[in-house]
């Protein structure tokens, strides 16, 4: 049985990871200067699928290389309160802080800290009850990260804490606000703590906006598409020790098509692995599951994007689709559409915010990827036959 290496949809093994070398880089910058004690943040922004996760991934990898204990929280809807997120985080040091005892040599007294006793849990000394019950409050986060770290200072280099998909807690009022307080009082005591946190463009982009201390305190990155040098890094990694080849044809075909978008290249190398009737890859095979390979990226992909479009902004993403140039302007749309530019500038904006369309400079805007371009014309055709 052929074994893929490719794997559209979910977060890419350390093992294959590609590209992002600066972000890489600043990352150790800012681990080593944690681990002496001179807190510094990381925050990762981008589009949905161009990799967000997998960064993130990779990071802790290499965190936990280093011996480091590396909690994640994985944002979502049920995150409603800033007590909520203090328990999670609490729960998760815990969870990491017995799976660290088990895999390195550490002395009695540290493994002592991770056991749990009864239904509460002794947290460094610090107990913290976790029943249905009781809650911990969010104005004590700070003094128990505290004391967890004076407990564990002479066997852990640092606690690497990271958020995915941080856009939930804007839903929290002041939720940010307050993790830049609890962060920033920790690095005051000499408390090696760093904070990685992931979201969409949007979410940093008014962070920035409203609050530029935050901006500066969290250090936000942006991830674009690959560069040509880490498509092919991304395509030739997963098939290294795999049984399939693919021919140079092929590999520029992918490069060509995807436009660098992560994502996408899986999707390709997913169905080109998984639909060939033999082992080498060649441009005949890659003809043959094009068409499969489009299906797939408008059932999972580009169907979404159009359909999270109210039928105002679904008009704006079909003008675009029908100009022959990749980057409008928006005064250009508005005389398509028999409106001024005030009148239509919010569903650009909203646009924007749902991934669906790329801010180029000011007043300029392109549809995120080419081939969502082809999708909206097919789109356009089927409804109004």
């Amino acid at each position: 049985m052929k074994l893929n290496p490719f794997m559209p949809g979910r977060t890419i093994d350390p093992r294959f990871f590609a590209g992002r070398e600066s972000e890489i880089k600043k990352f150790k910058m800012f681990y080593r200067n944690v681990k002496q004690g001179n807190s510094l943040h990381f925050a990762v922004q981008g589009d949905r699928g161009i990799g967000k996760t997998s960064l993130i991934r990779y990071l802790e990898s290499l965190a936990k290389t280093d011996k480091a204990i590396v909690v994640r929280l994985d944002m979502d809807a049920s995150f409603d309160s800033l007590n909520a997120f203090a328990k999670a985080l609490l729960s998760k040091i815990r969870k990491e802080g017995q799976r660290y005892s088990q895999l390195f040599k550490v002395s009695e007294t540290f493994r002592k800290l991770f056991q749990e006793r009864s239904v509460s849990l002794d947290l460094f000394g610090a107990s913290i009850e976790l029943s249905k019950k009781e809650q911990i409050q969010s104005f004590e986060l700070q003094d128990k990260l505290s004391e967890i770290w004076l407990k564990m200072a002479k066997n852990v280099p640092a606690v690497v804490i990271m958020i995915d998909e941080a856009e939930y807690l804007e839903k929290i009022e002041g939720a940010f606000q307050y993790i830049r307080n609890v962060f920033a009082r920790l690095a005051e005591e000499n408390c090696c703590y760093m904070l990685v946190i992931s979201g969409k463009l949007t979410l940093f982009r008014k962070i920035k906006e409203i609050h530029s201390p935050l901006a500066r305190f969290f250090n936000p990155v942006e991830l674009g598409s690959f560069n040509e040098k880490e498509s092919r890094e991304a395509i030739l990694k997963p098939l290294q020790g795999s049984e399939f080849e693919m021919s140079n044809t092929v590999i520029n075909k992918i490069i060509e098509e995807s436009e660098g978008h992560p994502y996408i290249i899986q999707v390709y190398g997913f169905y080109l692995c998984e639909n060939s009737p033999k082992k080498n890859i060649d441009i005949s095979v890659f003809n043959a599951n094009y068409p499969i390979i489009l299906d797939s990226l408008s059932q999972q992909l580009f169907s979404d994007y159009y359909h999270l479009a109210s039928n105002a902004e679904k008009n704006i993403l079909k003008l675009m689709a029908n100009d022959d140039k990749n980057t409008i302007q928006i005064v250009d749309v508005a005389k398509k559409a028999g409106k001024t530019t005030s009148e239509i500038s919010y569903l650009f904006e909203r646009l924007v915010e749902k991934d669906s369309l790329i801010k180029t400079s000011r007043g300029k805007y392109s549809l995120f990827h080419g081939l969502f371009k082809q999708y909206l014309k097919q789109v356009e055709y089927k409804e109004y036959l």
